[in-house]
């Protein structure tokens, strides 16, 4: 969501956090110590003077519920998603790449407005 973000004129909400960590453990273990990803997200982007959203549009951003492999099970994780519409959302999937679908939106973020 950071890169989107840049890309799109913001401010960096990870600026702080870019070259910290090179494994999916020490990112894990910086988004905890900031009291996990929901609560890292709601500060970096009220920080960037993101505002939150009921009701997302494209270009948006959003933290959803997506299927993750967890050993042999699959479970559904928070993680960060780019609004592709009202209620599709993309994320990269380290095993499929950029995929889209209608996930569960735990919280959603206005780029512009």
């Amino acid at each position: 969501m950071a890169d989107w973000l840049v890309s799109n004129g913001l401010h960096d909400p990870m600026a702080d956090r870019r070259g910290t960590y090179s494994t999916r453990r020490e990112y894990r273990n910086a988004i905890r110590s900031e009291g996990g990803i929901l609560a890292s997200c709601v500060r970096r982007f009220a920080a960037v003077g993101l505002k939150e959203s009921d009701e997302p549009k494209a270009g948006d951003v959003a933290l959803v519920l997506a299927p993750a492999r967890m050993g042999r099970r699959i479970v559904m994780i928070p993680t960060g998603s780019i609004c592709t519409s009202p209620t599709m959302r993309a994320v990269v999937a380290p095993d499929v790449g950029l995929a889209g679908a209608p996930l569960t939106t735990i919280r959603a973020w206005a780029i512009h407005g």
